[in-house]
């Protein structure tokens, strides 16, 4: 007898669940999830990921409207859910807004950014509805004054502002220094895919990783115990900008008692990453290219600080040059104690820097000073050390050194020497410029010739459209080289003056009102181009501009070579030699006040800082002494506070 089965289903086989019925018979829940930041502000969904039931079928969200007080999209509704054991899986979208906690009315969870993006959030899924917070930290913030942009993208944006202000109502920027790539940001592992090493036993480890970009600090030590070799810091903390971004965000955190374990106290910072990428020897570029991004990060400190904002502002090597740009800017204008702490970290500026006097600048084309950049900040703390190789020499017989060498060895015979050390160098930024004994007090030197430094290379990228302007132009390749006879050559620079020095007056008058009016505004003021080594200054005046025009042709008529070596940097011998009995001819009774009254106070590091980029990647010492009893001990106890702390 053949059977016919005339049911309007199909029976099943599936075994029995863990509750005593098939999975098919369980009963069906929702989950509710809502998104904060970890300052428990209400965050819309982009893209709510999907949680996967018991049964193993996979959910993806319907996303509502929240209260009137909360956004749009910030409710995730899964319907339909067997009820048991799940797991949500979050994408990390938008990207940077890392998962750092999962609460529910009777539990919280605190996990490591990118820790659960691959294998997912355990969580039950009970009668009824279930109700959960996810929190996230917010994206970084990196703002980028590389490329041309419009005047609002060097600004932050209210999201943004909002979150400094509830934050503490303080925000902390960190310049960069010299020869500083953008970079790229850093990456997760998948630790779904990985393998751990067991001592050579067992299957070989696999490095697989994660396609969403890391934004925060991870430990490679401890991450290399799942991957096929070593891993270097620089493929998972990010490069360039986004390296310094990550590590000294992180660092800064931990010294204000981020206990690296609850992400829910940790505070963003605003990072600036600015073009001083310009090759390892054409300093004076950077320096041009420093000036300009001052100008630039002005308006940023006039929105922070319309905004009730405190302000905190670290800057590193040449990063300085930004940061006192900016600040003399602003100080021109009478925007007084418009930032609450200055620390300038190892700054490649003139030791008298901070001066109020402009006639004790040595540099030939004056802008060796800022001497508005005082009146801007409350407080100024210099971290320096003689230790320093990039800075400047370790004594005084390190001093003399390159000296003797320029006479007793050829310059191939010393670049050579160089160069195998730069192959051998661990660090070969601090390692082969330390080797020469100093790389910033010899900035203006003009050999080897196939080096772009000294001044020339970049006086000639400026004003390449009035080329030739000295006599030595006939060595060189550019078009005029045809010119054969002194007394044409003589006319044509003569002529090529003339027409500068008329471009340089006639910008100077056209940009001069201009720049008061936007910065009074607040807005980005308009920037110098054929006077950009002024970019440092407000506004420049006639009278200015013709000292300019005097100056460089003095420089011209000695084939672009100062009379004189640059100041030593304020970030090797700090104010030493510009304050107190032994300064001698340059001691200044400003700098020394501010230092007397402790408006200004300076660091000797020289003791346990060996390496100009050390505060990067700290030791012990150097995070206790300068990251804790420095920065942190002045912004918690003397000054605006950081974030939360």
């Amino acid at each position: 007898m053949t059977f016919v089965n005339n049911l309007p289903f199909s029976p099943s086989s599936a075994p029995f669940g863990s509750h005593g019925a098939p999975i098919c018979a369980h009963e069906t829940a929702n989950v509710r999830l809502q998104r904060s930041d970890n300052l428990r502000r209400p965050k819309a969904f982009i893209n709510a990921g999907t949680i996967t039931d018991e049964s193993g079928k996979v959910v993806t969200a319907e996303l509502q409207d929240g209260t009137e007080h909360t956004p749009d999209n910030a409710v995730a509704i899964f319907t339909q859910l067997v009820t048991g054991n799940a797991r949500w899986h979050w994408p990390d979208e938008p990207e940077g807004e890392h998962l750092i906690g999962f609460d529910t009315v009777s539990e919280q969870r605190r996990f490591a950014p990118g820790h659960y993006l691959d294998e997912g959030v355990d969580l039950t899924v009970i009668q009824g509805e279930r109700k959960a917070r996810v929190l996230h930290l917010p994206p970084p913030v990196i703002i980028s004054l590389r490329e041309p942009a419009p005047a609002s993208g060097d600004l932050l944006t209210d999201e943004q502002l909002n979150y400094f202000r509830e934050n503490g109502n303080n925000a902390l920027i960190y310049i960069h220094g010299y020869n500083v790539p953008h970079g790229e940001r850093g990456r997760f592992l998948n630790r779904k895919d990985r393998q751990k090493r067991y001592g050579g036993h067992g299957p070989g480890p696999r490095t697989a990783w994660h396609p969403n970009a890391a934004t925060v600090w991870q430990d490679t030590e401890a991450l290399s115990e799942y991957t096929a070799s070593p891993l270097k810091d620089d493929e998972v903390n990010g490069t360039g900008a986004h390296s310094w971004a990550i590590h000294m965000e992180y660092q800064l955190n931990r010294a204000a008692g981020f206990d690296g374990k609850d992400w829910m106290p940790y505070s963003r910072i605003i990072n600036i990453s600015w073009p001083g990428d310009t090759g390892s020897t054409d300093f004076m570029q950077a320096e041009l290219n420093a000036m300009t991004s001052g100008r630039r990060l002005a308006p940023l400190l006039l929105q922070l600080a319309d905004a009730d904002i405190a302000i905190n502002l670290i800057s590193h090597s040449l990063g300085a040059r930004v940061a006192l740009t900016a600040l003399n800017i602003v100080g021109t204008i009478g925007r007084s104690n418009l930032v609450d702490h200055l620390f300038l970290w190892q700054p490649a500026v003139a030791d008298n820097a901070l001066t109020n006097d402009s006639s004790r600048d040595v540099h030939p084309l004056g802008l060796g000073v800022f001497p508005s950049a005082h009146s801007a900040a409350r407080k100024i703390v210099v971290l320096h050390s003689r230790g320093d190789g990039i800075l400047g020499p370790g004594d005084d017989e390190d001093s003399t050194w390159w000296q003797k060498a320029l006479f007793r060895s050829s310059p191939g015979a010393i670049v050579g020497a160089a160069a195998w050390h730069l192959a051998t160098a661990d660090d070969a930024m601090d390692d082969v410029l330390g080797y020469f004994r100093g790389a910033y007090d010899k900035k203006w030197w003009t050999f080897p010739s196939f080096l772009d430094n000294g001044f020339g290379p970049a006086i000639e990228k400026l004003y390449k459209d009035y080329l030739p302007l000295t006599y030595d132009a006939r060595m060189t390749a550019h078009p005029q080289r045809s010119l054969t006879t002194p007394e044409a050559l003589k006319r044509t620079i003569l002529e090529n003056w003339a027409r500068l020095e008329q471009d340089i007056l006639a910008e100077a008058k056209a940009l001069w009102q201009p720049c008061v009016d936007c910065l009074r505004n607040g807005e980005r003021p308009p920037e110098y181009t054929l006077l950009a080594p002024l970019n440092h200054r407000a506004s420049v005046s006639l009278k200015v501009a013709k000292d300019y025009v005097s100056r460089m042709k003095k420089l011209a008529v000695n084939k672009w070579v100062p009379e004189q070596p640059p100041r030593p940097a304020l970030g090797h011998v700090g104010f030493d030699e510009v304050a107190g009995e032994r300064a001698g001819s340059f001691r200044d009774r400003f700098v020394e006040n501010n230092l007397l009254d402790e408006s200004w106070f300076a660091t000797d590091q020289s003791t346990w800082l060996f390496s100009h980029s050390g505060m990067r990647i700290p030791n012990d010492e150097i995070f206790e002494r300068s990251y804790v009893d420095v920065i942190l001990d002045s912004v918690l106890k003397k000054g605006a506070g950081f974030g939360g702390y």
